[in-house]
Parts: C-alpha cells; structure tokens; sequence
C-alpha cells in the first residue's frame, strides 16, 4: 500500500524524497504551525517551532568556513513556487538571530508581491523601490521592529521594472551599505521557479536557502533547482523542509505574478493553520 502511495502521490512527503529528488543538502526540518501565530515573537520560546528555527540558526553558524566570522553574514531565502512558506521562514529566521543578540536585517526582496510589511505591522508607502528612484534615503526607509536587534527593509511600492531594478549600481550599493551597518542580514525574495530575480540576488548573499513543503511542493519542481546545483548556479545553498505535520514520517518511510496555482498569481488560501504559508 506505501508503495502504491509513493507511486501515484507527486507531492514531497519525507526527507527521503528530497534526497532522491535532488543533491542538494538538507539544513533543516520545521514542523507544522498550531499556534495561530505566525511570528516566533508571538509565540512561547520552548515551542517546537522555536526550536526548530534555533536548530536552523545554529547549522547556518556550523556552515562557515573555518576561520570565518559568524557575523556580517547575509542568508538568502527563496523556494519553487508561491505557497511554501519562504517569507515564514525568512521573517522568523531574522527574528531568532536577532534574539541570539545580532543586528539583524529583514530585507523584503520581493518587489513584486511583497508580504512582510503587514506580518510586522508596517507600511510599504516607503522602501526599497523609493530609495533605488531618489525619494528616500537609507535612514529613511529602514523601520525599526517591536524586537530588540531586527530592523525591518520593505520593498516599497512596486517599481516598473522589478528585473531591472535589482541590477541597477544603486542597489548594489545600497546592499554593500548594508553589509556594513548589521551583523546579519536575511533576505526574502521572490520563488525561483517563477521569475529570475532570486538568482539575481544571489551575488549578494553568502548562503542560501531552498524552502520545500511537506504534501505541497510538487517532486517535479525540483528538478529545474537540482540542474541550476549541478551548474554550479546556485552557490553555496541548503534546503529546509517546513511545514511537517506531528507523526507524519517525515524523516522517510520506518526510519499568477500573484502566482496563482503555480502560475503567475500566488493564489492559494487555506483554512487551517497551512494559511501561515501562503506567501
């Protein structure tokens, strides 16, 4: 019978599949949200969860080189499509390394749907966008959060050409700059499947993240993310598999520009807690 399921089912499911899906590593495992909260911050620091994202946090920092500094380090966050859970992760990824007394940066890197913005509480009236077309400062677009050590970087009202945006000598200045006030920088960007801009951010980063989800992201997705590996396209990268319903055997079998469905849109919804992971 599991192997008739295993057959016909083309979603992910456990480690197993990632491992034979890709040959990308595996950085870590995040289990299902119950809390109704979709921010760390609002929730106890002896969940699950939290855990989770401290074992994250403490094999990004086992990650560095030799000799490395820990700090001044930028981690980018990107998965196939809409619905996997990248934001989730980059906004509490951000939080627990600013609680481990970090200057931390959350950067809103999806100019084109942007979600951070209201998790936190804030405006986009003024972010990236503003800065890169002269009409805000640095100092001026940077908010600061309810959580000691992390800043906030919105992406600002959506620019007319996003592609074009993030290549321009503005931005990488504006990143260099950025390199330099904080110790951490995590940086959320669009899915890769979907548009281009993930890999163009990746110059950036020092190390990346692909988010998978459990009973969500089809096997056939990654084969485009393992190909883009093997070509040495993708630096030094890891994958996370979130959202891993309690006694699922998620660790193998006995041991619309919205996005819309996969599409250009990000059209998904839920009804139970899965909803934390629509973005």
């Amino acid at each position: 019978v599991m192997f008739l399921f295993e057959l016909f089912n083309d979603n992910i499911v456990t480690l197993n599949d990632l491992t034979r899906m890709t040959s990308i590593p595996i950085i870590g495992v995040i289990g299902r949200n119950y809390s109704g909260y979709n921010l760390l911050s609002d929730q106890s620091p002896k969940s699950a969860i939290y855990e989770g994202f401290r074992a994250i946090r403490s094999n990004l920092n086992f990650f560095n080189k030799s000799g490395d500094n820990i700090n001044n380090k930028t981690y980018l966050v990107t998965s196939s499509v809409s619905g996997e859970g990248k934001t989730y992760i980059s906004e509490n990824l951000a939080i627990v390394f600013a609680k481990s007394g970090k200057r931390t940066l959350l950067v809103g890197g999806d100019l084109r749907r942007p979600k951070i913005y209201a998790d936190f509480n804030l405006s986009n009236v003024a972010g990236i966008s503003n800065y890169l077309e002269d009409k805000s400062t640095i100092s001026e677009v940077i908010n600061k959060s309810q959580i000691e050590n992390l800043d906030i970087l919105v992406s600002g009202p959506l620019p007319k050409n996003p592609s074009d945006a993030l290549l321009s000598k503005k931005f990488s200045d504006l990143f260099n700059d950025l390199k330099k006030r904080y110790d951490i920088i995590i940086l959320d960007t669009p899915p890769l499947g979907l548009v281009a801009d993930a890999l163009t951010l990746m110059k950036f980063s020092d190390f990346n993240i692909y988010v998978t989800r459990q009973n969500y992201t089809k096997k056939g997705l990654l084969s485009y993310v393992n190909e883009m590996y093997k070509k040495h396209r993708l630096g030094e990268i890891q994958m996370v598999l979130n959202d891993v319903k309690d006694g699922s055997g998620a660790y193998g079998y006995g041991y619309g520009y919205g996005y819309g469905s996969y599409g250009y849109g990000y059209g998904y919804s839920y009804n139970d807690s899965s909803k934390y992971f629509d973005k």
